[in-house]
């Protein structure tokens, strides 16, 4: 039986995933940048409540950030690794039911492991899970013998 189905959804989240995968390397590449730093100042110092934020420490906030998107890097790229695997079960018909179980627990727990950004790259993984697993193979039509045959 052929699941190109479930293999063109699966491909659709893993280009979904690398959306945040880009995302958090472009943050990471210029988190100790000091432009993107006084940026940051800048857009702090001019908030509308910028009274009410009091003393922030730009090195606590900008560690935060770093280790933030570091969170988000690793959770997408989990979840293209674990897309792939499921391609490579889903090709041939291999294991459906396993790869079906992996794309549903991806999808629920890689879409709060990304903090949302891969909610998209999740429903397409739950969509694709949720058909490998209720996709039956078709059993072969057996030859009965009725009056007209004899």
């Amino acid at each position: 039986m052929k699941r190109t189905a479930e293999i063109i959804f699966t491909v659709i989240g893993i280009l979904l995933y690398a959306i945040p995968v880009v995302l958090a390397g472009i943050l990471l590449s210029v988190k100790d940048n000091p432009e993107f730093r006084a940026e940051i100042e800048r857009g702090i110092n001019t908030a509308p409540n910028a009274d009410e934020l009091g003393n922030i420490n730009m090195d606590q906030m900008i560690d935060f950030l770093g280790t933030f998107t570091t969170v988000i890097l690793v959770a997408a790229v989990l979840a293209i690794a674990l897309g792939v695997l499921s391609i490579i079960f889903l090709k041939g018909n291999k294991k459906p039911k396993a790869a079906g179980i992996i794309l549903i627990i991806t999808a629920i727990v890689m879409t709060f492991g990304t903090v949302g950004l891969g909610l998209f790259a999740g429903v397409a993984y739950l969509i694709a899970g949720i058909i490998a697993l209720v996709r039956k193979k078709k059993k072969p039509v057996e030859e009965t013998n009725t009056v007209e045959s004899y």
